[in-house]
């Protein structure tokens, strides 16, 4: 097997792995090892930009540690969620992959919600940690998710009000 076969490999084994943790269960709602898949210096940007600009509380990008601050919150709203992978590709000579899925979540006193997402992801020379992340969200469930989010008590403002956004 040729070495880009070999990084290929690798960056397919870490994209699997980063999509896989944003299943949440009862028993599995550990933040920290969604981002124990990126560097320390990764961003994580949200997109569209309209989206952001429709709800400026939304920090983008994040760090590391904005990224599991809100995730660790998210999580506390969330009862459970899923991923299915649609589409991905991996780029091995550019270091990047991209992914196309369904995301399901499921917050306290709301119903389940489905929405689209396209990641793209940037990888470091050995394909093992993500160093960029871009979330292209489905922004018509996304309004609504936020919305489960508040009646499930995650008080997102108030978190970008504290990280000084």
């Amino acid at each position: 097997m040729s070495s880009t076969d070999d990084l290929r490999s690798t960056m397919e084994s870490t994209l699997l792995a980063l999509l896989d943790t944003q299943a949440i269960s009862p028993s599995n709602r550990d933040a920290s090892r969604i981002v124990a898949l990126m560097t320390p210096e990764c961003k994580w940007f949200i997109k569209p930009d309209s989206f952001i600009a429709k709800y400026p509380f939304i920090k983008s990008p994040r760090t590391v540690a904005d990224e599991e601050m809100h995730l660790a919150r998210e999580i506390a709203a969330l009862e459970e969620s899923r991923v299915k992978i649609l589409d991905s590709v991996v780029d091995a000579p550019a270091r990047k992959a991209s992914a196309r899925v369904e995301h399901w979540t499921k917050y306290t006193n709301s119903e389940r919600s489905t929405m689209e997402i396209c990641w793209y992801f940037d990888f470091t020379d050995d394909g093992k940690k993500v160093s960029r992340v871009v979330e292209f969200i489905d922004t018509a469930v996304s309004s609504k998710v936020l919305e489960d989010m508040a009646k499930a008590g995650y008080k997102m403002k108030e978190e970008a009000e504290a990280a000084g956004k």
